[in-house]
């Protein structure tokens, strides 16, 4: 528990939200925001630790957190499902704790309103299907069910883009928390338009690297490694022969290619 904590990080912008809640008198609702977002990235820990993922760091945003971690990105589809659920499914515990309080009148009507206001909203806003938010992370990987990781790439990016584009023009109006909020998913897709190509290469060299818990085969007639999916071992065929697909690899990563 102790190495945990020392794994949290606040953001410089969630210490400014916290200064102007105080300021204005607004304690409980800034005490309500914290628990909220750190019982949402308690959830996403708790896979972590179970499915035996290191934790690198957690940072707590204003409206949420980010907790990062050093797995593979060809890690099994329904295990990332699971972990990034994981906040979610904290949320809706936190609820059930939160109406007992209620019910056993160790909190206020008031507070339980609040409560609940707030925590529908954090969760509302991390299933927005944008990367890298829950809903969008959550969105990748159901589109990476059915095409290859390439494609899922330019899918959720395109999906992220637009859901992007219709939160700020619902959002436009004055609000400090808005404008943080806005400016950190602008900032955090035009991380991810710059790291797409990378994120690409990665998931192929870690194919090549390490052998992987596939759940599929499938068979392909063309080599091209851009047709390579998640949870699914390919096999290329040439010259009536079928290659494995870290032979194909295995050519792209010689590293006379590169020294």
């Amino acid at each position: 528990m102790k190495n945990i904590l020392t794994k949290f990080k606040i953001n410089n912008a969630t210490y400014l939200l916290i200064f102007t809640f105080l300021i204005t008198g607004y304690i409980k609702n800034i005490i309500l925001i914290l628990i909220i977002v750190l019982f949402h990235e308690l959830g996403h820990i708790f896979f972590l630790k179970k499915l035996d993922y290191t934790i690198d760091e957690v940072i707590i945003y204003p409206f949420g957190g980010l907790t990062k971690t050093s797995k593979l990105i060809n890690t099994p589809i329904n295990q990332d499902l699971l972990i990034y659920s994981g906040g979610v499914i904290f949320q809706i515990i936190l609820s059930f704790i939160f109406y007992f309080l209620f019910k056993l009148n160790l909190i206020t009507s008031l507070t339980f309103k609040l409560f609940l206001n707030y925590n529908f909203s954090i969760l509302l806003f991390n299933l927005l299907p944008i990367k890298p938010l829950d809903g969008g992370e959550i969105m990748s990987l159901l589109i990476a069910k059915k095409y290859p990781f390439k494609k899922t790439l330019d899918y959720a990016l395109f999906l992220s883009g637009i859901s992007l584009f219709l939160f700020l023009i619902f959002n436009i109006h004055y609000s400090i928390n808005n404008y943080l909020i806005m400016g950190y998913l602008l900032v955090k897709l035009n991380e991810f338009i710059k790291k797409k190509n990378y994120l690409f290469h990665k998931f192929l060299l870690e194919r090549f690297l390490y052998t992987l818990p596939y759940q599929k085969i499938e068979h392909d007639e063309l080599i091209n490694t851009k047709v390579l999916k998640k949870d699914t071992l390919h096999f290329f065929k040439k010259d009536n022969r079928y290659y494995h697909e870290r032979e194909i690899l295995a050519k792209k990563f010689d590293r006379k290619t590169y020294f």
